[in-house]
């Protein structure tokens, strides 16, 4: 009898664990059918019902990470970044070891303008996953947003370094060099209110932008102060040619020669606005930049212009092909080397540098730079 009792209930206990496990797989596969069905609502962009079977997914497996990671990921998707919040902290408690939901978290805090806690918590992912390039922006970006702006340049020219077209990066970089020149200024100006270099660090700030109206204003204060810097009067020239006020720049330009002779910069550019009107000036002050420093592109090209005014082609052919070698793609060069070899009744070689012109308008629809025929887009079919 006794027997038969302890078979009856080892076979009841068989019977409740077939069923245990019969329940096991029952919820397993619904929540393989529900993780399935919130995938292709979030492939489809229906965010709410991915979110709804998420929560299923949780009601029915309360210890499962991934669910949680997965819920807070699309609430942070979504924008709702207090929301994601918990899903992310649940899944965190369940398993410290994953980097996910600390990067997630990471970045909503990011969102939320919690730099301190989203420190930490991307600190935290990236130890747990060194290769999370959103991890690492994000703690650069995070520690601008705690004015420690120097280590955020090293990490984000790393990040450049190693991905150097990341557009996000580019632009978080170029923020972060912007605010170190805000400190920078603000520490001049602290240091000493009347610097001069005060002013030349704003108009270097608006030539970055091309800003060069703006620029050569500020270059102009400063020379109020530091008359006698002939590197404030190149500048403050440099911009004036560049906002396109070509008389006043040449006479800074000048007046830079006479305080500096030596500058070849000054020279060549101040050749570059003389040469329509004077040639022969023009080919002198390029020429001295050349001596100076030799190979200059700008003065090859401005000098090999002034010697095929002048009649000089031979020279002007050598000049141009010079420009060639340093930058092949130079339409304007092919265009005024096909001149010269025109002249010089090169027929063979006119057509060539015309037939290398013509490629590199269709392709970049670039004219060009300084040409005086009145027809800048046309072809220099008789050069």
């Amino acid at each position: 009898m006794r027997g038969k009792l302890r078979r009856g209930a080892i076979l009841a206990a068989i019977i409740a664990s077939l069923a245990v496990i019969s329940q096991a797989q029952q919820v397993m596969e619904r929540i393989r059918q529900l993780d399935a069905q919130a995938r292709e609502q979030e492939r489809q962009g229906d965010a709410e019902a991915a979110i709804k079977d998420y929560q299923e997914i949780i009601k029915l497996d309360p210890k499962l990470t991934v669910a949680y990671n997965n819920l807070g990921r699309i609430y942070y998707q979504e924008g709702r970044f207090e929301e994601a919040l918990a899903p992310l902290k649940r899944a965190m408690e369940l398993d410290p070891h994953i980097e996910a939901p600390h990067a997630l978290t990471g970045l909503c805090l990011y969102q939320m303008d919690e730099f301190k806690e989203a420190r930490q918590e991307l600190q935290t992912a990236l130890r747990l996953n060194p290769r999370d390039t959103d991890a690492k922006l994000y703690l650069a970006r995070s520690l601008m947003g705690l004015n420690d702006t120097k280590s955020a340049v090293k990490m984000l020219e790393q990040l450049q370094e190693a991905d150097p077209k990341n557009v996000e990066v580019l632009f978080s970089l170029g923020w972060a060099y912007s605010g170190l020149a805000v400190s920078t200024l603000d520490a001049i100006q602290r240091a000493d209110p009347n610097s001069y270099l005060t002013d030349l660090l704003l108009g270097k700030y608006a030539e970055v932008k091309q800003l060069y109206s703006e620029a050569a204003g500020h270059y102009r204060d400063a020379i109020a102060k530091a008359p006698n810097q002939p590197e404030l009067h190149y500048c403050y020239a440099h911009t004036l040619f560049a906002s396109g006020d070509n008389q006043h720049a040449l006479d800074e330009y000048r007046r830079v020669l006479e305080m500096n002779p030596y500058d070849y910069r000054a020279s060549w550019e101040a050749a570059r606005i003389i040469l329509p009107d004077n040639p022969e000036e023009a080919y002198q002050l390029a020429n001295r930049a050349l001596q100076l420093r030799p190979g200059v592109y700008g003065a090859l090209e401005t000098r090999g212009r002034a010697l095929l005014a002048l009649g000089k082609t031979s020279e002007a052919i050598a000049d141009f092909k010079q420009v060639a070698a340093l930058n092949p793609r130079d339409a304007a060069n092919h265009f005024q080397l096909a001149r010269a070899y025109q002249k010089q009744g090169m027929t063979q070689e006119a057509q060539a540098e015309t037939a290398i012109y013509q490629r590199i308008q269709r392709e970049e629809h670039f004219s060009p730079a300084g040409e005086t025929s009145g027809q800048p887009h046309s072809t220099p079919a008789n050069p």
